[in-house]
């Protein structure tokens, strides 16, 4: 009877212990769920400088999406058509990671031949950006050429190509 005395004492004294290790555990938990809003992620702010009331408006199509490049002397990439929907304004981006300027062209192809669109010089180690514009971009099929002028040798970067309804900055 005393064995089974004990065993009540034990099993009660560790139950005892077993709640207050428990309620701080919650207690802890509960401290932490309250402390999760002041680590939360806010909107990006608009930079003060910028005048266009479409900052920042994103593409309706990412027409050759952002892409390593590499090569020498001359990189073309493949064709790729713009979509009806999507807007008349086609924004190219190229940034360089050498130390030599290339040119960036954009060709339109869909008349049957190629023609020049829109062209863009960028330097070494920097980007840069030019967006064309027609009525009737929406329903061309286009390309990039890029050409290392500065010493016709190698060309690495990226580059991206998407479609916009408004003019992007």
């Amino acid at each position: 009877m005393i064995d089974k005395l004990v065993n009540l004492y034990q099993i009660l004294k560790g139950g005892f212990y077993m709640k207050k290790f428990l309620s701080l555990t919650l207690a802890l938990i509960m401290t932490l769920a309250l402390a999760v809003p002041a680590f939360a992620v806010t909107d990006p702010t608009i930079p003060s400088d910028t005048s266009d009331e479409d900052y920042g408006i994103m593409p309706l199509a990412s027409l050759f999406p952002q892409t390593p490049i590499a090569g020498a002397g001359t990189y073309k990439t493949y064709d790729f058509t713009a979509s009806s929907s999507n807007g008349n304004y086609i924004r190219f981006w190229f940034e360089n990671t050498t130390s030599e300027a290339v040119d960036v062209y954009l060709y339109r192809t869909d008349s049957g031949k190629d023609k020049l669109v829109k062209s863009m010089s960028v330097d070494g180690d920097s980007h840069n950006q030019e967006v064309y514009y027609n009525s009737t971009a929406s329903s061309g099929t286009y390309y990039i050429k890029i050409d290392a002028s500065e010493s016709g040798g190698t060309i690495s970067g990226n580059l991206s190509v998407a479609q916009y309804t408004k003019r992007p900055n």
